[in-house]
Formats: structure tokens, C-alpha cells, sequence
């Protein structure tokens, strides 16, 4: 794959700068992830970042971002693989929350929120799922009752990556129960460290605990921080999850571009069988490099997630194949693999994406 000419030189200066800043702050191991011990490593990478005027690359430039299309935003995703950066403390702001405020905010609202999630003062999480609303996100239960000061919310969110860690939160939530699903919905700006906000981090088989159940027991929000129209939440959502898909995307040039070292880890492939599970990781991996820097927002973002989970699962294959019995030892290999299965849900399962993929884009009717 090569690059056009402002490709090239957008590269010589993404390297450049990596080159120059990222040796502090480079990951010891791999970074999963809301890691707990990468936590403050990451605030102060992102702070880094934004200092040298490469964070929210995307963004408006009124907003601090650099209005960079996706094609520039993945050489530098793959430049940050091959610089060995940790990942940002604040993707999910940058990635999801921000852009949502961006489309649906007020100028207040962006005033207010957009600098923080830049400089990593305010870490972001998505208050979305819940036990009974998952693939089918228009069964929120949880509601938001009109006072006179505000709101108050009532209800249970699970599945929140990184919300342990979270000053604030995207919150989707029922306002009308009498109106039909997709039109009760409003969604809000949460003040995760607030009385009535409870977080209890749910642990994994990786040993971590990247998600959290929120417990929402009459928890406040202002008016003022209801994101778009009351009602009007299923549009914001739908903002939420193609910013999300795109995120994704993105991560398809990190994955592409980390193949080699990965590869560079295992032992030589002096077998057949193996030769072709590398060759065939190689070449999932350079095809979702080229899939991620052509992406868009909305429906097409789809095809990111299933991209980046095959990717996830080739190297899965290989790594097994390679260490034989070796596999079922505890090494620097098993965090990632005991993470893998997560891949097949987080951002859509990959059932509901290969549904939008068949009827927004290919134009399929529903059931076909």
C-alpha cells in the first residue's frame, strides 16, 4: 500500500513527532482496554498529544481538532502502532461523546465539554446498554423524570466500558414511557462522580474489570445538559454508534499495522500449515488497513467492526498453532486472547452488523 503525496508527508511528520515524545510513555506490555495501571499513563499521553496538536485529529479546528479526513487519521493510527503508544485515556470521549456533542449540542455544551475530553481532564464513558436493551438499544428501561430543577434518573446500565474511571457519562434514557420506542428516548450528559451514581466494575477471565455495571438511584441532571431535543435521543444515539463504528475503523489500521510485530514475536513458521495461517493474517490484516482509511460515518462503519474481529480471530489461530500445548500457559499472549471473544460483541454484535450491512447498505428487505 503507498501512500499519495500528502499521505507521505502527513507520515514523515506523524513519525516525526512520535519519534521526538513518545519514549515516556511507552506501554511495558499490552494495553488493554481501561487498564487500571495505564490509566494515569494514558491521561498524561493524551495530554501530550493534545499539547503537540494531535488529539481529536477529526474534530472541527474551532474545537481544537484538525479536520483531518479518515484517510490521514489511519496513517497515524498505524504510525502510533509502529511508535509502540499507548492508547489515549480518553477514546471513548474523543471517539463517541465528542463527535455526538459536535452534531447535537449547543455552543454552551460544546464550550463547556469539548476541551476537557481533548486535554484528558474529563474521561468519558457510554451509558447505553442495559440487561434488556443491548442489540435491541430502543428497550432502554432506564427513565429520567421532568422536576423543576432538572432530572432524575432511575435505573440500571451495564456493559459501560470504563466507567470506573469516568468524570462523565453519555446517557441514553426513557422520558416518555407512552410513546413508542424509538420516540420516549432522550439522552443527557451525566456527572458520574455525583450522589445516586453507583459503579461497580464487573471482573473478567482476563483478570481486569474494562466494564461496569452504573446503578442510576436518583441521580440529577440539569436541563441544561440534555443533549438535543427531549425525545429526540434515538437520533443521537444513532450519531453515537456510527462515531463508535468509525472508532472501530480506525482501530482496523492499528491492527493492520501491528501484524508484523506481533508476528515478530512467535518463533519462525517452519511449517506448512503455519506459513499459511501468517500468510493469511497478513493479508486480512493489509485489507482492513485499506477498509479503515476509507470508511465513513454512518452504516458503512459496519463493516469495521466485523473487519477488525476477523483480524483478531486470524491472529488467534495463529498464535494457538505456533505454541501448540504451550497455549494453555499464562504469558504475555493470554491477556489478548482472553479478550478476543469480547471482540464478537463490543460495538454491535456481529449478528445486528451484518443485518445493517444487509439492509443499509446492499438495500436487502428485512428477514432476507
Amino acid at each position: 500500500m503507498s501512500d499519495d503525496h500528502d499521505e507521505a508527508a502527513f507520515r514523515a511528520e506523524a513519525r516525526a513527532w512520535l519519534a521526538a515524545h513518545v519514549e515516556p510513555y511507552r506501554a511495558d506490555g499490552p494495553a488493554l482496554p481501561f487498564d487500571d495501571a495505564g490509566l494515569e499513563r494514558g491521561r498524561a499521553w493524551q495530554r501530550e498529544l493534545h499539547a503537540g496538536g494531535w488529539a481529536g485529529l477529526g474534530w472541527p479546528a474551532e474545537y481544537g481538532g484538525r479536520d483531518l479526513p479518515v484517510a490521514l487519521q489511519s496513517i497515524w493510527a498505524e504510525e502510533l502502532v509502529a511508535a509502540g503508544a499507548p492508547p489515549p485515556a480518553n477514546l471513548i470521549g474523543e471517539g463517541v461523546a465528542g463527535p455526538a456533542i459536535l452534531a447535537h449540542g449547543t455552543d454552551a455544551q460544546r464550550r463547556r465539554y469539548l476541551p476537557p475530553i481533548l486535554d484528558a481532564s474529563e474521561i468519558w464513558c457510554q451509558l447505553f446498554s442495559e440487561a434488556g436493551a443491548g442489540s435491541d438499544l430502543a428497550a432502554v428501561a432506564a427513565t429520567a423524570t421532568r422536576h423543576a430543577h432538572g432530572w432524575t434518573l432511575e435505573g440500571h446500565k451495564t456493559w459501560s466500558s470504563g466507567a470506573h474511571h469516568a468524570e462523565r457519562g453519555l446517557l441514553l434514557a426513557r422520558t416518555d414511557a407512552g410513546a413508542a420506542r424509538h420516540h420516549g428516548l432522550t439522552c443527557f450528559l451525566l456527572d458520574m462522580r455525583q450522589a445516586g451514581v453507583t459503579v461497580h466494575p464487573v471482573r473478567q477471565i482476563t483478570g481486569g474489570a474494562a466494564f461496569d455495571d452504573v446503578l442510576l438511584g436518583g441521580a440529577h441532571v440539569d436541563d441544561a445538559d440534555r443533549l438535543g431535543a427531549e425525545g429526540a435521543g434515538w437520533a443521537v444515539a444513532m450519531t453515537v454508534l456510527a462515531s463508535e463504528r468509525l472508532l472501530l475503523g480506525l482501530g482496523l489500521a492499528r491492527a493492520g499495522a501491528g501484524v508484523d510485530r506481533l508476528l515478530a514475536k512467535l518463533r519462525p513458521c517452519d511449517e506448512a500449515i503455519l506459513r499459511q495461517l501468517a500468510a493469511q493474517l497478513v493479508v486480512d490484516a493489509r485489507v482492513a488497513q485499506l477498509l479503515g482509511r476509507r470508511l465513513k460515518p454512518g452504516p458503512e462503519a459496519a463493516l469495521a467492526k466485523l473487519a477488525s474481529g476477523r483480524v483478531s480471530r486470524r491472529y488467534d489461530q495463529l498464535v494457538e498453532a505456533m505454541r501448540g500445548a504451550g497455549s494453555m500457559l499464562v504469558d504475555e499472549f493470554t491477556p489478548r486472547q482472553l479478550w478476543l471473544p469480547a471482540t464478537r460483541i463490543a460495538g454491535g454484535t456481529d449478528e445486528v452488523l451484518k443485518n445493517v450491512i444487509a439492509e443499509r447498505l446492499l438495500g436487502l428487505p428485512k428477514g432476507a
